[in-house]
């Protein structure tokens, strides 16, 4: 029986849930509807076995490098996991809801400040 479950994974690999202590790395672009702008977005993030997420999230905004900590819960549902998060960049509060899928890292964010959009990230292997 764990064969043929590894041979499934295997096989559907882009649809397999992250297991606890798994690192991944996705790549894409971030959307800030308030200004209009948009940029590079990596991610690096390491679940835990309680489906609590630490991730390192590293880009541009408008040409300036940023690097932030951001802590996430994950509840999955069916082959998709469902994510709320928060973070705090130069000082301002984020919320975030996403998904995992597949090979995709998609998310929408708010801040107390104003900033919303959306990002939809690749899982680079």
């Amino acid at each position: 029986m764990a064969r043929f479950i590894l041979l499934v994974c295997f096989a559907l690999q882009p649809f397999c849930l992250l297991e606890a202590g798994e690192t991944r790395t996705w790549e894409g672009k971030w959307n800030n509807r308030k200004y209009n702008t948009t940029g590079p977005l990596k991610c690096v993030a390491t679940s835990d076995e309680k489906g609590i997420w630490k991730a390192t999230f590293t880009g541009l905004f408008k040409g300036d490098p940023f690097k932030y900590q951001a802590t996430f819960r994950s509840q999955a549902k069916g082959q998709q996991l469902n994510l709320t998060g928060d973070a705090t960049i130069r000082g301002h509060k984020y919320q975030w809801t996403g998904f995992m899928k597949g090979a995709t890292l998609s998310g929408k964010y708010r801040s107390n400040i104003g900033y919303y959009g959306e990002f939809v990230l690749k899982q680079k292997k």
